[in-house]
């Protein structure tokens, strides 16, 4: 994924707001449009992202169920702030998904998703 920085404590200090509703806002929102823009044909791919803290968990299921994906999305409400927080998917096509394989996300996900992340944080402050 690409990489992006954006200094969030200076920010969030200057125009005091609190930085942990702010990063937990933003990135919800951000992982959010990854798994609206997942490809859905069986419901497998979506069901298969997996949201952690500290290390990615690339674990794969057999679940078709596209609900998964908001549940897994709404982890980010819980998990600690401060560190990074994953959004990971094991299934091998994945890759070949974000690259343009499905006509249902031609531009991808994530990477689409990356190039917003600014605008997302930006919606957070705004609130």
């Amino acid at each position: 994924m690409a990489g992006f920085s954006i200094p969030l404590a200076k920010l969030a200090e200057k125009l005091k707001l609190d930085l942990e509703t702010v990063a937990r806002k933003a990135t919800l929102d951000v992982f959010r449009a990854v798994a609206i823009r997942s490809p859905v044909r069986s419901g497998r791919f979506k069901a298969n992202w997996n949201v952690t803290y500290g290390v990615p968990d690339y674990s794969t299921t057999a679940s078709t169920d596209k609900g998964r994906a908001d549940a897994e999305v709404a982890k980010v409400l819980t998990l600690a702030v401060g560190g990074v927080v994953w959004l990971a998917n094991g299934l091998p096509y994945g890759p070949r998904l974000e690259h343009g394989y499905s006509q249902q996300a031609p531009a991808g996900m994530v990477r689409l998703a990356a190039t917003e992340f600014s605008d997302y944080v930006q919606k957070a402050i705004a609130k």
